[in-house]
């Protein structure tokens, strides 16, 4: 626990996370249901507004300009047009894919519960409007974390859960390919209470509104998302250690990430263990493989070194692939050659 917090201090991820203005985590696939991650926080309504604001998004840049382009950056953004998602659904044919990339209001079925697909305006996937605009309003109003925050543009309703994991849970809660809301519920950050965004939203000082910095700076959440699809962020998530016993090399791989390593389905990391040429082993870990490690746990693997020099020095490659539509665009397949997250030199 102590180790897993100061790596966030390292990153620089700690800092003001619990004052951010927060999303969902990203674009979900597709899966099997698993268990309601917690009781929903529906808003109080016997009659949900109809009203769909989603084609107002980027209205939202006209003032949050900062904001906007972070997310523009994002895989929220990307989630519904992205062409690796439209060749794995099936071209939007799976309907258990589609919900969580292209949402209506969060709000209206309640953080934690899974939401609902939208009628229309879906390439933007997972917009501002999706996780703040209020569920029984028919004008903007939008909600956040802070209980002193105005706007001349929009209403404005704090909400405490907005600095909780429930955001996260309405998407990455619901399946379990995709569920990394209850291996985090499960870990040392979850029993801690260090929500999702503490890592995935990390926070800077700046303005809320470009337009108006007449108002006090404030801790702003990133909303580009880091995640799987940043190469530095994943470095961040794992490490290597190992050492000898006896005729054995015994290596280690530490999760250090706040859920399950890797997080979701449709990614996988490849250990090779080696002695010059000589390779000793890999190890594969993947959702699809059955082969995950949990929050703040070391997979120990054993390698053989009767068939190499009696004293040298083995090199462990962590290395992770994401899945990426194949070059004649009819499938998705693991990208050729991934990227090295982790690696060590281990004497013996």
């Amino acid at each position: 626990m102590e180790r897993s917090f100061r790596r966030a201090m390292r990153l620089g991820w700690i800092v003001g996370a619990f004052g951010v203005g927060l999303g969902v985590l990203g674009a979900v696939g597709c899966g099997g249901a698993a268990s309601p991650p917690s009781t929903p926080t529906a808003q109080e309504t016997t009659a949900p507004k109809t009203v769909s604001f989603h084609s107002d998004n980027e209205t939202c840049n006209a003032c949050h300009t900062t904001i906007y382009k972070d997310w523009l950056t994002s895989r929220h953004a990307q989630a519904w047009k992205s062409e690796t998602f439209r060749i794995a659904s099936d071209n939007y044919a799976k309907a258990e894919c589609l919900t969580c990339h292209a949402p209506d209001l969060i709000l209206r079925t309640g953080l934690a519960a899974q939401p609902t697909l939208r009628p229309d305006e879906r390439n933007g996937g997972v917009t501002c409007i999706v996780c703040h605009q209020d569920a029984t309003a028919d004008e903007w109003v939008m909600h956040g974390p802070y209980d002193d925050a105005e706007s001349p543009a929009h209403g404005i309703v704090a909400n405490a859960e907005f600095q909780t994991a429930n955001v996260c849970a309405s998407c990455h809660g619901q399946t379990e390919q995709f569920d990394q809301f209850h291996s985090w519920r499960e870990s040392s950050y979850g029993e801690a209470q260090f929500p999702c965004q503490v890592c995935h939203m990390p926070a800077n000082k700046g303005f809320m509104a470009d337009t108006d910095k007449t108002k006090p700076e404030r801790w702003i959440a990133s909303h580009a998302f880091p995640g799987a699809h940043n190469e530095e962020f994943v470095k961040a998530a794992t490490a290597i250690s190992g050492q000898r016993e006896g005729d054995t090399l015994v290596v280690e791989v530490e999760n250090q990430a706040g859920h399950l390593f890797p997080g979701g389905a449709y990614r996988t990391a490849i250990l090779t263990v080696k002695v010059g040429e000589t390779t000793l082993g890999k190890a594969t870990y993947s959702y699809e493989s059955g082969n995950r490690i949990a929050s703040g746990a070391r997979n120990r693997l054993e390698f053989s070194l009767a068939n190499v020099p009696a004293n040298g020095e083995a090199r462990a490659e962590l290395r992770f692939y994401k899945i990426v539509a194949s070059a004649d665009g009819g499938s998705v397949v693991s990208e050729p050659d991934g990227v090295v997250i982790s690696e060590a030199t281990i004497s013996y």
